[in-house]
């Protein structure tokens, strides 16, 4: 443990949870809906892992484990299989939530920016609950990396803590803010993903939804499919490029209210009195002579 192993530890963690924070705080204000849709992405994320975690643990798992399917496989298409169905299952279960939240409970808040919200609370929410899990990691390794403070435990134990201890502090400095650079490529995509499927609905296409399952499920499988077979750098570089490129296009290709669009028409002028026009002759007849 080195003083600048510490201090990248704890920005990371700061990074995960105050860049979604600083947008929120950010947009929030902006539109007319204010920051409804922001907690409603927030509880639609945490709905759609309702479904989820479970399907995965208790169904799709076990059926990719009972076919030799699993992330530490030793074939590439076994690995390319497990990537494309945990991604496919991650892209069903959220862009469903996505789209019915927004089709059905947000109906009456359409704007511009209320995707882009949303899609802040989805993903940001994500962000802030990793952030949080890596806090508690960070405390428990700063607090069992005190001296003596593994004389609680018995030998076994001990030595066991004490690998983990070395294996947490060895991760090379440069993979340390890769959590919070993976966070920020995720919030990215989620906003991009919420914006296409705000304009399926919109242009009643639901061929938009589809893309952003697509594109969800290709995200996640390259996430799962190069986690070890490539310098992590790189992979959340890709990762990176591909979100940033997804959120371009999506804004690009948004849906905008025609009548957003349309420059509106100056107010007519307020009717008043004019001034009659009096001419010399009009003068000379009014005249009073004696």
């Amino acid at each position: 443990m080195t003083t600048f192993g510490v201090i990248l530890r704890g920005l990371n963690i700061i990074l995960m949870v105050g860049f979604p924070v600083w947008l929120t705080i950010k947009f929030y204000q902006r539109g007319k809906s204010g920051f409804r849709p922001i907690w409603i992405g927030i509880l639609a994320f945490i709905l759609s892992q309702v479904g989820h975690i479970p399907f995965n643990q208790f169904l799709l798992l076990p059926f990719l484990e009972a076919r030799n399917i699993s992330i530490l496989s030793d074939g590439n298409v076994q690995i390319l299989a497990f990537g494309v169905a945990v991604g496919l299952s991650a892209g069903i279960f959220e862009e469903i939530t996505r789209y019915l939240v927004l089709r059905f409970w947000l109906r009456g808040d359409a704007q511009e920016l209320l995707p882009l919200k949303y899609g802040i609370g989805h993903g940001g929410i994500e962000a802030v609950l990793t952030g949080a899990l890596a806090l508690v990691a960070f405390v428990q390794v700063l607090a069992l990396g005190g001296e003596g403070s593994l004389a609680a435990f018995d030998s076994e134990q001990a030595l066991q803590i004490q690998s983990q201890l070395e294996a947490y502090w060895a991760v090379p400095w440069q993979h340390s803010l890769l959590g919070a650079w993976e966070r920020i490529s995720a919030l990215a995509f989620h906003v991009g993903a919420s914006i296409l499927v705000y304009k399926g609905i919109k242009e009643k296409r639901l061929s938009w939804v589809a893309v952003a399952v697509l594109g969800h499920t290709a995200l996640n499988a390259i996430a799962v499919i190069f986690v070890t077979r490539m310098d992590l750098v790189l992979l959340e570089g890709l990762i990176f490029v591909f979100a940033g490129s997804w959120l371009f296009w999506a804004w690009q290709i948004r849906y905008r209210d025609p009548e957003m669009d349309e420059p509106s028409s100056p107010p007519p002028p307020e009717p008043g009195l004019r001034a009659p026009q009096i001419t010399s002759k009009q003068v000379e007849e009014s005249r009073y002579d004696e």
